[in-house]
């Protein structure tokens, strides 16, 4: 592939997510405030995606489908497709009554509002599948970020503008730097700990090591997601600074990194590929003790990996308790700073492959 049509393709994802953004300001039918049809974006496929990772794991049927090739991809992915609408019939009636506590005037309007915001995560999955087919790919990563980064304009602004209305402006303004500072030391770190794989080195003419990521997004975004549903179902109230809040957020982390991480890594068939390919790991018997040390080392990368998503996890809580202003925390950690990082680190990798 040449710089002509890298740069093409760079126009189209542009395009895709410029179509996207418009269509966040597409409001929902029947309601007096203004709710996108996109209000729920990609997390549904998102969700329903994981849950079918979970179903391959568990069940051996669904794990035979996967191995069936091409042919096994695409059942997959329909059913994947399937139960992402099951999950966006669930998710929009819960998300409509946390926006809306006067429940029972919108009640009569709820099948037609279900069925927008339906069909509104399926023509951002769309949106998505096109990025990856005739853009530059991570469809869904780039959909999420469009909608992060056109929030941190808003704050970044808002921020500025409180700094410098203080009364003592250079005070301000020395913060502001400090805080600037600050952000894009996180922002470093992130980096590295995202970065960070495990090797494993193996015996292999072309392959020297097996890379095992230990920092995987995912946990920080469902913990949090899981949380703010529980807190708006029940109208709890309950501080997202605060510090119980905040131990519950890292308990939940470490349990779904747990989850998370062996899904992510399948260990016995990992163990089996090298078996079968006549590949071992130096001084580790093929088979049961493969899959055994495998299985020793994806849990120290769950237990590293959960606790530095903790860490980046209360980064938001810590800059509020420090002085910071609540418009601009999210940016500092949490899911925000992982899917910012995260995205544009996928946008490197995919430009430098198209270039190499």
């Amino acid at each position: 592939m040449n710089i002509k049509d890298l740069i093409s393709k760079i126009y189209y994802t542009l395009f895709i997510i410029i179509i996207y953004r418009l269509g966040s300001f597409i409001p929902l039918p029947f309601l007096n405030n203004r709710v996108s049809i996109l209000s729920l974006g990609i997390m549904p496929y998102i969700s329903a995606s994981i849950l079918t990772q979970l179903m391959c794991y568990m069940f051996p049927f669904f794990y035979k489908i996967q191995q069936d090739g091409e042919i096994g991809i695409k059942k997959i992915n329909n059913i994947t497709k399937v139960l992402t609408i099951l999950i966006s019939l669930i998710q929009a009636p819960v998300y409509i009554n946390i926006t809306f506590y006067n429940w029972k005037k919108i009640f009569p309007s709820i099948i037609c509002i279900t069925s927008c915001i339906t069909t509104g995560t399926f023509f951002t999955m769309w949106l998505g599948e096109k990025i990856n087919a005739k853009g530059i790919g991570n469809g869904n990563s780039l959909i999420i970020m469009s909608g992060i980064l056109s929030r941190f304009i808003y704050s970044i602004i808002d921020e500025i503008l409180n700094r410098i209305k203080n009364n003592n402006q250079l005070l301000g303004i020395t913060i502001l730097l400090f805080e600037l500072l600050i952000w894009l030391l996180i922002i470093g770190i992130s980096i590295i700990i995202i970065n960070f794989v495990k090797k494993i080195h193996i015996q292999n003419l072309e392959i020297k090591f097996i890379p095992l990521k230990v920092v995987y997004p995912m946990p920080i975004i469902f913990s949090q997601g899981l949380i703010t549903i529980f807190n708006k179902i029940n109208n709890l109230n309950i501080n997202i600074y605060g510090i119980w809040y905040n131990i519950l957020y890292s308990i939940l982390i470490i349990i779904i990194t747990f989850f998370y991480t062996f899904l992510s890594i399948p260990v016995n068939k990992i163990s089996d590929d090298l078996k079968i390919n006549g590949v071992y790991i130096p001084n580790i018997k093929p088979g049961k003790d493969t899959c055994f040390f495998l299985k020793k080392i994806v849990s120290q990368i769950y237990f590293v990996g959960s606790l530095l998503l903790v860490i980046i996890a209360l980064l938001p809580s810590i800059f509020i308790s420090l002085g910071g202003d609540k418009n601009f925390d999210l940016f500092f950690g949490g899911t925000t700073i992982i899917i910012i990082v995260g995205g544009l680190l996928d946008i490197k990798y995919t430009i430098n492959s198209y270039i190499l």
